[in-house]
């Protein structure tokens, strides 16, 4: 008997710092994808907001981060996504999308909104608890009410300017790392040894966000941990990473290949019970469904844990932790994004009962 193959839509690309992050992702998910079972569909988002199919040569031959745009696709391929424009795009559906969008205007909630206004099935956390996993300081706010220790912050919006570094220097203590408040990928961060060194790493944050966040800087190892599941949850063993810069930036993950991880993490049981005992709560208490990477601080002077922050769409190269996370549980990448792919359709069967 022939069994119809189920297509999944793979949505890449997206107006951010993130684009070219995304396109490997949206490569390795492509590669990795169960054909017996699924029949991939490729959607690229262009830097514009500007939506195209895409086949999968013209993906997999892509150069990795170089430029801002898939080069062998002409700019009158592209047509937008919204009804009153699209007339010209040629009409397709998929059984559930699988978004590998990175950062604004795809782990914050919006893409999945539009998906969700559609009735479509898809891979990953809501709209909502995107929204606030993707806001820093939300997601912060809310760790500190569940009583899940995260490192002291601020936060500012543009207009701040004048009392950004007073604030700071009355609420933290040097080194101090300044960030965009909804970005991912080590991107705009910038790490200050220095209070003369602030508002040159604050100018650099506002370029890509309205608002900025400014952490205490903690010596602590650098500690993940992937969760996966809706209402059963999976939480996987942490893994370490140990940046070849002097933090996890951009290059660290993607472009040098020297940072050294440590899977599982070589922890004490008790330790290792309470990351995970917290990896569990914060996806609770940020109402996360689908998948997760959590990322925590484990302090080298006390042994105390941090929660730093929660990915909804994280990194999904071959060599990102989340997969490498599930690799050490028996489970393949094939297998992993078939499971999230099940999640995405328990999901959405689930609240169309409501």
């Amino acid at each position: 008997m022939n069994h119809k193959k189920t297509s999944i839509g793979i949505i890449f690309g997206g107006m951010s710092a993130e684009h070219e992050v995304s396109i490997e992702s949206a490569k390795a998910t492509y590669s990795n994808l169960d054909r017996s079972r699924f029949d991939p569909l490729l959607i690229y988002i262009n830097p514009r907001g500007n939506w195209c199919r895409m086949d999968g040569n013209t993906l997999l031959k892509t150069p990795s981060y170089k430029g801002s745009e898939l080069l062998l696709k002409t700019r009158d391929s592209f047509h937008s996504f919204t009804p009153w424009e699209s007339g010209v795009l040629e009409p397709f559906s998929c059984d559930i999308y699988f978004p590998v969008l990175h950062g604004p205007n795809g782990e914050d909630g919006r893409i999945q909104g539009l998906l969700e206004l559609a009735g479509a099935p898809y891979v990953g956390a809501s709209s909502f608890s995107s929204a606030l996993a993707m806001n820093k300081a939300a997601a912060k706010m809310i760790f500190q009410c569940a009583d899940l220790d995260t490192p002291r912050f601020v936060y500012f919006r543009e207009n701040d300017h004048r009392k950004i570094l007073k604030e700071t220097q009355n609420s933290l203590r040097l080194p101090v790392f300044v960030k965009p408040n909804s970005l991912g990928s080590s991107v705009g961060i910038t790490k200050v040894k220095y209070w003369d060194d602030l508002e040159e790493a604050v100018r650099i944050a506002f370029h890509y966000d309205s608002i900025v966040i400014i952490e205490e800087g903690i010596d602590a190892h650098e500690i993940e941990v992937s969760v996966m599941g809706n209402q059963a949850i999976k939480v996987s063993r942490p893994g370490e990473l140990i940046p070849h810069n002097e933090f996890y930036n951009y290059a660290d993950k993607y472009l040098d290949n020297q940072t050294r991880f440590h899977i599982p993490a070589e922890l004490d049981l008790k330790i290792e019970e309470t990351i995970c005992s917290m990896a569990r709560r914060a996806f609770q208490v940020l109402f996360l469904n689908g998948m997760s990477r959590i990322d925590f601080f484990l302090e080298k002077r006390t042994d105390r844990v941090f929660i730093n922050e929660i990915n909804t769409i994280p990194g999904f190269t071959e060599i990102s932790m989340f997969p490498k996370l599930w690799q050490l549980e028996g489970i393949s990448f094939t297998d992993l994004i078939t499971r999230l792919i099940d999640y995405g359709f328990e999901y959405h069967h689930d609240q169309k009962k409501h």
